[in-house]
């Protein structure tokens, strides 16, 4: 699932680096030493604060378009390189690759089923994650 977030990408006046605020995110920021580093950490962010709403099945803020965000004068920054975008990021790629912990779960198949698995040696947690996630798809 693409989701995508307009971002204010306020240039620092001191270093090459970027303050990155996200006005549909509660005004949430993040930064980076310089754009590229920028991007990724705005990234990171929107997957943070999506996580659990993902997790949870929960709606998404509504995300506003570029024309709708107000650009605020900032001591701090360099205005004349401040500028707006979009940042975007695949929010279940994000979730998949940030929890890694794995969970015993115990499952009940007819023995015959088991005794055929395991003359072929089949591995059943493998097998089950491949299901959980082609059906996940379907949704």
């Amino acid at each position: 699932m693409f989701v995508t977030y307009p971002a204010i990408f306020y240039k620092n006046k001191e270093n090459e680096g970027y303050t990155v605020v996200f006005p549909d995110l509660e005004y949430g920021a993040t930064e980076g030493r310089n754009e590229t580093e920028a991007v990724q950490m705005a990234q990171d962010y929107i997957g943070s604060w999506l996580y659990e709403d993902y997790l949870e099945n929960n709606d998404f803020p509504k995300s506003s378009r570029l024309d709708e965000i107000t650009v605020e004068d900032d001591e701090f920054s360099d205005m004349s390189k401040t500028f707006v975008s979009i940042v975007g990021m695949d929010i279940a790629d994000y979730v998949r690759k940030t929890e890694t912990k794995t969970v015993r779960k115990n499952v009940s198949i007819p023995s015959y089923l088991n005794e055929l698995a395991k003359k072929r040696n089949l591995n059943f947690s493998q097998i089950l994650q491949e299901a959980l996630l082609a059906e996940l798809n379907r949704a």
